[in-house]
C-alpha cells in the first residue's frame, strides 16, 4: 500500500503516473472528486481499504490523512465517523499495523501556488492553499510513518529510484510479515 500524499499541485498524479507502472500497482480509485467532494462515505471506504491490508496498490492521497487537512473547505470530507474519536483511533491503529509507505509530495509554496492558480479542478482550494501546504509540511515533519518527501523541482531520478526500491524493500518486509503470521 502506497500513499501518495500533498496538497493540490503538488504533483501527486505525475508522481503516481511515473511509478504505477514500474512497480507493477493497481491505482486505487479516489474517495473525493477533484471538487473536493466525497464520492462515498469516508468511514466505509477507509476500513475496506484498510481491510486489504498492505498490497501493490497505490492511492492519491487517503483520507485519514488528508481529511483534516481540507476540513475548512464547503463541502469538508472530515465528517461522518472521521469526527468520532473512537472510531478514529481504532482506524489510525488498523493503519498503523498495515504498516503503508507514505510519500509527501512537497514542492515549494511558490510552485504549488503558481499549480493551482492555472488549474481549474483546484480553484476549490484557491483560498485556503497556504494553510493546506504548511499542514502538509509539518505533517511530513512530524510523523515518522512517512517514508519520503517529494520534490518534483529537485533530484527526480535520483529520489525516484531511491522510492522504488523503498516501496520494493517495504514489499519483501510485507510479504515476510504475512508469512510468519504477523498482521500486514
Amino acid at each position: 500500500m502506497l500513499i501518495i500524499e500533498g496538497p493540490d499541485g503538488a504533483g501527486k498524479t505525475t508522481l503516481i503516473d511515473k511509478i504505477e507502472k514500474r512497480l507493477g500497482l493497481t491505482r486505487e480509485p479516489r474517495a473525493v472528486s477533484h471538487d473536493a467532494v466525497p464520492l462515498t462515505s469516508m468511514g466505509q471506504y477507509t476500513m475496506r481499504e484498510l481491510d486489504k491490508g498492505f498490497g501493490k496498490r497505490v492511492y492519491d492521497r487517503f483520507n485519514l490523512i488528508s481529511s483534516p487537512f481540507y476540513a475548512m473547505l464547503p463541502d469538508p470530507t472530515f465528517r461522518e465517523e472521521l469526527l468520532d474519536p473512537e472510531w478514529l483511533r481504532d482506524a489510525w491503529q488498523k493503519f498503523r499495523n498495515v504498516s503503508p509507505m507514505i510519500i509527501v509530495c512537497l514542492p515549494p509554496l511558490e510552485v504549488v501556488r503558481a499549480n493551482v492558480a492555472k488549474d481549474e479542478t483546484s480553484r476549490v482550494t484557491w483560498d485556503h492553499i497556504d494553510l493546506i501546504w504548511k499542514l502538509y509540511h509539518n505533517f511530513a515533519a512530524q510523523y515518522p510513518f512517512v517514508s519520503q518527501v517529494w520534490d518534483y523541482t529537485q533530484n527526480i531520478d535520483e529520489d525516484l529510484h531511491l522510492l522504488m526500491t523503498n516501496f520494493q524493500d517495504r514489499v519483501v518486509w510485507a510479504n515476510r510479515r504475512k508469512t510468519s503470521g504477523r498482521i500486514g
